[in-house]
């Protein structure tokens, strides 16, 4: 983006300000304010942006989009609704722009495989993507206005948590190409049933342009079944024999990473990678799978999956000068992500411990869900400590064959982990966000044991 202020008001209906000074992207952070970024104020649960002027000034920030003036001379374009005028202003970069862009959306596994994806476009194309996990209302149209110029693909995590969101970023993103992962149940607690998150999920295909790819996982049904609502390309993976791509020959080592086969009707791919879990694997077969389908060669696929790494806290694998290794899973949890963990870590040799934070947003099944998890969790780990609320005693209550923990919080568990822990473990630590069970991965690398 490379705008003035000026044109700025103008598209958004407001009074202008500083006309001359020059926008090139937007952040909705203060401290992730780079210079020549519009910083916009949201007013959130906890914390207001307006505070923050100041801050995101001494960041970058040339000017800054706000619900109320602020007692402060960075320039202000004062609109009703920062949010909505962010999307406004993404909308229409969008629309100027001649590169193209494809979505991921599902409930699991966005992030990993919008990274796979980004990597193997990037062999053939100028390949941009967002950054982490920013996928919200506000975060993915601040990353679309902070692409860099000349892009020819920008690949995007699309993520929402109530109806209607997905609509909103859909016509905000106006994809070329669409990648579903899977649709399983989260944010329960916004949604009568896993049915309605996959309406919701669905909001984004009127979007897609009419000449453009869909992408689904076939192994799911409710995914699958999605491509009845698009007329275009349709491309399928999961299903061996039947898919456009699929996961062949899985030979797992552990931590140590796999071998295994893309295998499709006209191609085999064999790839050699020290991601860990078939989870993984199963991931890069869906990056795989649009990536072919817009022109990769599958040449490109293996040695480029050869050099692909888990995402920050999404499965990194720490062998700790303790002789303690340990699975950083910590950025956030579902019951379909947990139990791949858990799968993935019954696998592995040495004795298997498990810190589980509890799983939020899982609503009126939340019990239920964190019982079947604990007895996964109790077939698979030799200790298990829940850290949370009722729903996490519940899940070790349920893992009954392991020696199980209940605790209230990350400190708790790091207190509990000190006094078991020796050379040769392994420790599995996932939860939800708002667990912060990335506390206790820290203080295991710090040494605090």
């Amino acid at each position: 983006m490379r705008r003035t202020l000026a044109e700025l008001a103008r598209l958004l209906a407001t009074p202008p300000v500083a006309p001359d000074v020059v926008v090139t992207g937007a952040a909705i952070d203060s401290r992730a304010c780079r210079p020549g970024d519009l910083f916009v104020a949201i007013r959130g649960e906890r914390t207001d942006g307006h505070d923050y002027l100041a801050d995101a000034a001494a960041h970058g920030a040339v000017a800054a989009l706000v619900a109320r003036e602020v007692a402060h001379p960075l320039p202000q374009l004062l609109v009703a609704d920062p949010v909505a005028a962010l999307q406004r202003l993404a909308a229409s970069e969008r629309a100027r722009s001649a590169g193209r862009l494809v979505g991921i959306t599902g409930s699991v596994a966005k992030t990993t495989t919008k990274e796979f994806l980004a990597a193997l476009l990037s062999t053939t194309f100028r390949t941009g993507s967002t950054a982490g996990s920013r996928n919200s209302q506000a975060g993915f149209p601040a990353e679309l206005c902070s692409r860099p110029d000349g892009l020819e693909w920008f690949v995007a995590e699309l993520g929402m948590s109530h109806a209607g969101e997905l609509d909103r970023l859909g016509a905000v993103a106006q994809p070329d190409a669409l990648l579903y992962t899977v649709i399983a149940p989260v944010h329960l607690e916004y949604f009568a049933s896993i049915e309605a998150i996959a309406e919701a999920k669905a909001e984004l295909i009127p979007h897609l342009a009419g000449d453009g790819l869909l992408v689904l996982n076939a192994a799911d049904g409710r995914v699958a079944r999605l491509a009845g609502r698009f007329a275009g390309r349709v491309v399928r993976y999961g299903i061996p024999g039947s898919s456009d791509l699929w996961l062949d020959g899985y030979e797992g080592r552990g931590l140590l990473g796999a071998s295994f086969t893309l295998r499709g009707r006209d191609v085999a791919i064999p790839v050699e990678w020290a991601m860990a879990g078939r989870h993984q694997a199963a991931n890069l077969v869906a990056a795989a799978a649009c990536a072919l389908a817009l022109g990769v060669k599958a040449e490109h696929v293996a040695p480029c999956a050869a050099t692909l790494t888990p995402a920050p806290r999404r499965g990194e694998v720490h062998v700790l000068p303790s002789g303690i290794t340990l699975v950083d899973d910590s950025y956030n949890a579902s019951p379909v992500a947990v139990t791949r963990l858990l799968e993935l870590l019954a696998e592995t040799e040495g004795r298997r411990v498990a810190v589980l934070g509890e799983m939020l947003e899982l609503g009126r099944d939340s019990l239920a869900l964190h019982r079947e998890i604990g007895l996964v969790a109790g077939r698979s780990a030799d200790v298990v400590i829940a850290v949370g609320g009722p729903p996490a005693a519940a899940l070790a209550d349920a893992a009954t064959g392991a020696e199980t923990h209940a605790v209230e919080d990350a400190a708790a568990a790091v207190a509990v982990l000190a006094g078991l822990l020796r050379k040769g473990d392994v420790v599995l630590v996932k939860g939800s966000r708002g667990i912060g069970l990335d506390r206790v991965a820290d203080a295991l690398r710090r040494g605090e044991r």
